[in-house]
């Protein structure tokens, strides 16, 4: 999992979150938000939770809106693309923490562990 920084569970939550629900938030209006690091690395922030977008949103004042996205097309779509382009994962910045930045390649490869554990537990549960 990426670095979290004492007592920020921010990434862990969010990966086991949209592993649940199959799906992440971020903002969009003609185009997905893009934001830019100090070091000059572009990513887009998502969220787990619609009311995380919102906030977020708010507080940087901007048209883009929430707009909930399917972990089918964000891992076959939106990262073949933000791939491309040298975007990474900009997960669940607040109005008072900057997002964790992620490599697309850690994102995948923790939320398909995490998603074969919900899959497990569920499956587990039926029988």
């Amino acid at each position: 999992m990426a670095n979290e920084t004492q007592g920020d569970t921010r990434y862990a939550d969010f990966i086991r979150e949209v592993a649940e629900w199959e799906g992440v938030w971020a903002l969009y209006h003609n185009g997905w938000l893009l934001q830019t690091t100090e070091t000059g690395q572009k990513y887009c922030p998502i969220f787990a939770m619609r009311d995380e977008a919102k906030s977020f949103e708010a507080s940087i004042q901007s048209d883009h809106v929430p707009t909930a996205i399917t972990l089918v097309e964000l891992m076959e779509s939106l990262m073949v693309q933000w791939r491309a382009e040298d975007i990474m994962a900009g997960i669940c910045p607040t109005p008072a923490k900057p997002a964790i930045v992620v490599s697309l390649d850690q994102v995948s490869s923790d939320l398909m562990a995490a998603l074969k554990d919900v899959m497990a537990e569920r499956l587990g549960k039926q029988s």
